[in-house]
């Protein structure tokens, strides 16, 4: 399964194809929730090896849409940050009034790096937790959308 990520800078969209790269296999990872409990953090953890720094790219400022031809649905980025981290690595990271992240981390080396990635949302959902061996251009995406009932 492959989707796509739409990153929208100064007015252009610009499409990423962003996939989990696990021994050749493609996979890709986006959930909901139970609308009464909105999580406030994300708990992201990076283990393993790598040869060089991994790029890691998170953003709490998305919305998602479909494609009109194929149906598939993907993240239109209205902002994110991109660093360069070293193994191992871990942080708490606040989320937006939404609720809802996208954390994705790349190897950008020929080298191939054996990561394991976990995300823990502080409101109880399972946790995102994949081990992979990524090589250049290899990437793992966590997607958690908070869906929100709105009663009229």
């Amino acid at each position: 399964m492959e989707s796509r990520m739409r990153v929208r800078k100064s007015g252009w969209q610009i499409r990423f194809a962003s996939v989990v790269a696990m021994s050749g296999l493609a996979v890709a990872c986006s959930t909901g929730t139970d609308p009464d409990i909105k999580p406030t953090s994300a708990h992201i953890r990076v283990e393993g090896t790598a040869p060089a720094q991994l790029q890691l790219v998170v953003s709490t400022e998305f919305y998602e849409a479909q494609d009109e031809v194929t149906f598939e649905i993907y993240q239109v980025i209205e902002s994110a940050d991109t660093s360069f981290i070293d193994v191992p690595y871990d942080e708490v990271l606040p989320l937006s009034s939404s609720g809802s992240v996208v954390v994705q981390l790349a190897n950008l080396e020929i080298a191939p790096a054996q990561v394991r990635l976990r995300v823990d949302l502080d409101s109880g959902q399972e946790p995102y937790d994949r081990t992979a061996t990524m090589s250049d251009g290899g990437r793992l995406r966590y997607v958690f959308v908070f869906l929100q009932r709105v009663i009229g």
